[in-house]
């Protein structure tokens, strides 16, 4: 098939990933994802600015319901992971014409699972936030926000899966505009919604999530232009089964440990919001503004996160492995010394900062000795975020979903109930960070072995072929 000139621009994209300079290729790569995942965090800032000044209540009914929409978003960014790993590696290889190919059969995996998971949280909505350990006016109000963010679940994962796509191509921009537009529009539909303006009247706690709903609907549209009118990479007509079951099949292999990593980290949240709801509504309401302030702190690891996988693929696919050990370690490395940068930082301006969230000084005591306590393990936190993601692309889904739930639910989780029981809510912090700092450990060690096993691999195999993906 005769290279179109979008084909053409994704080949130049690549051989800048694969030639040019890794610390400035990085940077260039991650600088418009730091922006867009700051609009994306700022989407989590501004449901707990406004719900906040709705009642105590519906914040903590927030808290209860994150785990829940985290957890389809661990979905999405799972199967995302898949399409990232062979995509990047297709493009990487010169292979347009197949990433094309896969990027349309993931598409209608993505719907089948969007509606079998959206049938799923109808069944089992309100038993999931009892368990969590929320009382019947609070479960009634998270109810009543996920009511009408249900509904957008199989385009939220279309959303998502599609901006992952985008990192993978090389667009890392593009891939922030959508996050950015996405934000922006909950931003401004969740005053509307949530207290109402003039004639529109104003739904509380439900506003919110149709305000969530509605901007991932604008969100879908914008990705799906990109990726099927600008980059020619949605392919029309007919599927074939047999090709299509084929690429399912590849991508399940990567994706489904992926999923069952992500869903580590909402299953962790729920047991941790579980933990903390022992101590009342107030000890909730403070570790939600907590975790919204949190990832704000973790936004240039999450950027990292999402285009060191895309730079590992296509160096991989290139078989660039010398560039690929000097983006793995020094990312990490950097990320040790910035996160310890940021708890500094934190000590003092913490307290300046929880107020904005809520009056109450409860609220903002729970939320004050969660931010001077945990984000001192946010190193080790970074490292297994990114060791997890490398792992995948790197053909290790099993050591990536491995890593994960040793830091969640073998080490930090019990560590936290241990700390609890110690010294209430405050050594419930404390044993939460001492398990993200033990779990990077290990996490580098469990790296530095896998990717010396990856090189003995290839000198053993003389380098005589590429690593054909899936």
């Amino acid at each position: 098939m005769k290279p179109t000139n979008e084909h053409r621009k994704a080949a130049a994209r690549t051989a800048a990933i694969t030639t040019e300079p890794v610390a400035i290729t990085l940077y260039r790569l991650t600088l418009p994802m730091t922006g867009g995942i700051v609009a994306l965090m700022g989407l989590g800032l501004a449901d707990a600015y406004f719900i906040a000044q709705i009642g105590l209540n519906e914040l903590a009914a927030l808290g209860f319901a994150l785990p829940v929409t985290y957890g389809v978003n661990s979905i999405g960014l799972g199967l995302g992971m898949a399409i990232s790993v062979l995509v990047s590696r297709y493009l990487g290889q010169n292979r347009p014409q197949a990433a094309a190919r896969l990027i349309t059969d993931a598409r209608v995996l993505v719907i089948v699972a969007g509606l079998g998971l959206q049938l799923m949280l109808y069944c089992s909505l309100e038993p999931l936030l009892s368990l969590m350990g929320a009382g019947q006016q609070v479960l009634g109000l998270a109810a009543e926000f996920m009511a009408l963010w249900l509904p957008v679940v199989p385009v939220l994962l279309l959303t998502l899966t599609a901006n992952t796509t985008l990192r993978a191509i090389g667009s890392p921009g593009k891939s922030a505009a959508v996050l950015a537009l996405l934000a922006i529009a909950n931003a401004a539909l969740d005053p509307l919604l949530i207290f109402g303006y003039g004639p529109l009247p104003g739904i509380g706690i439900a506003g919110a999530g149709l305000a969530s709903a509605l901007a991932w609907l604008i969100a879908f549209t914008v990705s799906d232009y990109m990726l099927g009118a600008q980059e020619r990479l949605i392919l029309r007509g007919r599927q074939r089964p047999r090709p299509m079951f084929l690429n399912w099949r590849r991508l399940l292999t990567v994706g489904i440990p992926a999923i069952v990593a992500n869903l580590t980290t909402p299953l962790a949240a729920a047991i941790l919001t579980a933990l903390i709801a022992t101590y009342g509504a107030t000890a909730i309401a403070g570790f939600t503004v907590a975790t919204r302030i949190e990832a704000l702190c973790l936004l240039v690891v999450f950027a990292l996160s999402s285009t060191l996988p895309m730079f590992i693929g296509q160096n991989l696919g290139a078989r660039r492995y010398d560039r690929i050990e000097t983006a793995l370690f020094g990312t990490l490395r950097f990320s040790l010394l910035l996160q310890a940068l940021i708890w500094l930082a934190l000590l003092p301006g913490a307290q300046r900062v929880t107020p904005w969230f809520s009056d109450n000084p409860e609220v903002s005591t729970v939320a004050n000795f969660y931010l001077w306590i945990v984000p001192l393990s946010y190193g080790g936190q970074a490292i297994t975020i990114l060791v997890m993601v490398s792992l995948n692309v790197l053909q290790r889904p099993k050591t990536a979903l491995w890593v994960t739930v040793l830091r969640l639910l073998l080490i930090t989780l019990p560590l936290a109930l241990l700390g609890s029981y110690l010294g209430g809510l405050s050594g419930l912090f404390t044993g939460f960070a001492i398990g993200n700092a033990f779990a990077g450990v290990i996490a580098w060690r469990i790296a530095r072995s896998v990717w010396q096993e990856h090189v003995n691999q290839h000198a053993t195999r003389g380098k005589k072929t590429p690593v054909e993906p899936g």
